[in-house]
């Protein structure tokens, strides 16, 4: 059998600049609760999430005046293997082959961090991150793409060699 060649997933980056693919720890986010109205405008609990960059690195690149163009970040809470152990649906192999395989488009999955010191820590507060790198990078935000862009027809066209 044919030893793939070791390709680097993840690079450290360091300094105050985000980009696409950065593993942010502890990030904050705000969860609105599910009876939310506007009569109701609560401000939701404080929660704090492992995340990973969405944004485009374009859109996150500072201007000659010192601002970036957007105001706003996507990002998407990560989990590992172990943090998933008890699931429902990821305690079986069968359901890991599934998402790597990108049949499952909720899920996307990383490989694992091999850098020496990052194995686990992923980000350190106000220090070096890990950042995934290109195609992987890419590659995971084709995945969030063909998520979003999904579009449920009310009538599909009927399989081939099948009469009516």
């Amino acid at each position: 059998m044919d030893q793939q060649p070791e390709y680097p997933w993840f690079a450290v980056a360091r300094g105050s600049s985000l980009e696409q693919g950065d593993l942010v720890r502890r990030c904050p986010r705000f969860v609105l609760p599910p009876n939310l109205t506007h009569a109701n405008q609560g401000v939701g609990e404080r929660q704090v999430v492992d995340a990973i960059l969405l944004t485009q690195s374009c859109d996150l690149a500072l201007r000659a005046e010192g601002e970036c163009e957007a105001t706003d970040a996507l990002l998407c809470p990560f989990y590992t293997r172990s943090a998933l152990a008890s699931h429902p649906v990821f305690r079986k192999d069968e359901a890991w082959e599934e998402v790597r395989k990108g049949r499952r488009p909720f899920y996307h999955v990383m490989n694992e961090c091999r850098i020496a010191g990052h194995e686990q820590e992923f980000v350190a507060q106000g220090g070096d991150r890990l950042r995934l790198l290109p195609p992987y990078r890419e590659h995971l935000s084709q995945a969030f793409a063909r998520l979003f862009m999904r579009v449920g027809l009310p009538a599909d066209i009927p399989p081939f060699g099948k009469k009516k």
